[in-house]
């Protein structure tokens, strides 16, 4: 009698082919909504994917105007030019407008080094308290400590 009911139960279909059976039911009957609503979601889903696409995108531009300005300022290190610190200058205030995180922090580092550079001390200053009070890094808020300190000696 055991093995007869075992058999019963096992012949039975179980819950997963139950659900699946009435989602193919539910797709036939409901084919015209279901093919809208695929067509629907792999827009959003396309449009998704291009947004992060393009965020990536800008981003890696961005982080590329950073390090052109790093290289310009390190070219007025080495040679002296105002040009190159007048570039430097240029792309680091692009680059703090874009506001892309972290980024837009280190290139307003470098501003304010720039203007301590130019002898506009309080300027820095007031750059570097910017940066310590915006950012959650503490690379970059212990960098612009030490600066502020560095400053506030002379």
């Amino acid at each position: 009698m055991v093995k007869k009911k075992e058999k019963e139960i096992l012949r039975k279909p179980d819950i997963i082919l139950k659900t699946i059976k009435s989602a193919m039911q539910f797709v036939q009957n409901n084919a015209k909504q279901c093919s809208i609503g695929l067509v629907v979601f792999l827009i959003v889903v396309a449009a998704v994917a291009a947004y992060g696409f393009n965020a990536k995108n800008q981003y890696d531009k961005t982080q590329y105007r950073l390090s052109q300005g790093i290289q310009s300022f390190n070219e007025y290190n080495a040679s002296g030019k105002k040009e190159d610190i007048d570039k430097a200058e240029t792309i680091f205030n692009e680059v703090a407008q874009k506001k892309k995180g972290e980024l837009s922090y280190i290139a307003k580092l470098y501003q304010a080094k720039i203007n301590y550079t130019r002898g506009k001390s309080e300027d820095a200053k007031k750059m570097y308290q910017e940066v310590m009070g915006s950012t959650s890094s503490a690379t970059l808020k212990a960098l612009a400590e030490k600066a502020i300190q560095h400053i506030e000696k002379k």
